[in-house]
């Protein structure tokens, strides 16, 4: 009887003291890990965001870097780490929901906890400042003509340039030959060094290359202009059907306490519709899409219901 009323008081003042965390949450500094290299749109969203929420909860915000696989290593720890909320990450989306249909992953997509999308982008073909492809009607009369002659930088099977890739082929008759890297930067790098011939990455990714004239854009994978490149024509306009566009959002562990969550959410959504963070999203051009988390949890859903579909009517290699 004894060690029963003990094992009920210990659980007790165990509920009671993970409560008192939860209502006192946060009181330590917080990960955010960040799945791509330093440098990357995404890396650029989550730093805002961190430098806001460090003075939005009281406490510091730590970025922490894991890029390589697609974006898989750095998804794996977010969902590994302990659902307490002091380690949260980026989130990037085809990348997070296509990565676990192609292949055994080291995570699933319940693994993780949606809190919310600070960012929709939209993707751009673009070239080196002095390439011969002076528009993207140049680029798909070479490759329809000379299949697999050009290629084209990727962040490998199930990244953003890879449905890109996948898309133009489909849509436009071209097919590229794809040179996998570990990320944005590498892509931009490559670009520049001559090393590819074309790369796909968001505009928010190569938006100092593009002001700097490093690099000239082919167009932009959207339905129209984005408000962010109003001078940049779509792909559409110039007779090529490719939309594609990237999420960037901040998710943690599954089973993170709900209040864990509804305090990071609350703080988020403050953030993005603050004045200061919109002026400075627009200035790293980064188109701002708020949504909280049953919002962004049912758009990752979705997504993974038409992907999963597309895998199963026409699996791309992996």
């Amino acid at each position: 009887m004894k060690h029963l009323i003990r094992f009920i008081l210990a659980s007790l003042i165990g509920v009671a003291s993970a409560a008192a965390a939860e209502a006192n949450y946060p009181d330590k500094p917080i990960t955010m890990v960040v799945s791509f290299p330093a440098g990357g749109g995404a890396d650029a969203a989550g730093r805002l965001l961190a430098r806001h929420l460090e003075r939005k909860l009281g406490q510091p915000v730590v970025v922490v870097n894991r890029p390589g696989a697609g974006g898989e290593i750095g998804f794996a720890a977010i969902a590994r780490a302990k659902p307490d909320g002091y380690t949260i990450g980026v989130v990037t989306a085809p990348n997070v929901v296509v990565l676990p249909i192609q292949r055994a992953a080291q995570y699933k997509l319940s693994d993780l906890q949606p809190i919310a999308n600070l960012v929709e982008d939209v993707g751009v073909f673009f070239v080196r400042k002095d390439h011969r492809f002076q528009t993207m009607k140049d680029l798909v009369a070479e490759a329809k003509s000379k299949p697999d002659s050009i290629n084209l930088a990727t962040t490998g099977n199930g990244g953003l340039p890879h449905f890109a890739l996948l898309s133009l082929q489909k849509n436009a008759g071209a097919k590229l030959m794809a040179v996998p890297y570990s990320g944005t930067v590498p892509i931009r790098q490559a670009v520049l060094a001559g090393d590819v011939d074309v790369g796909f990455i968001t505009i928010a990714d190569a938006a100092s290359d593009l002001d700097g004239g490093l690099v000239r854009s082919l167009g932009q994978a959207a339905e129209h202009r984005a408000p962010t490149a109003a001078q940049m024509p779509t792909l559409r306009e110039q007779g090529v059907d490719v939309v594609i566009s990237a999420l960037r959002g901040i998710a943690a562990p599954a089973r993170t306490p709900a209040q864990v969550v509804r305090v990071l959410a609350e703080a988020m959504e403050v953030i993005v519709r603050s004045p200061e963070f919109q002026k400075e999203a627009a200035a790293q051009k980064l188109p701002l899409r708020y949504m909280g988390p049953q919002d962004f949890k049912g758009e990752l859903e979705r997504l993974d219901r038409d992907y999963r579909a597309l895998w199963r009517v026409s699996p791309w290699e992996n």
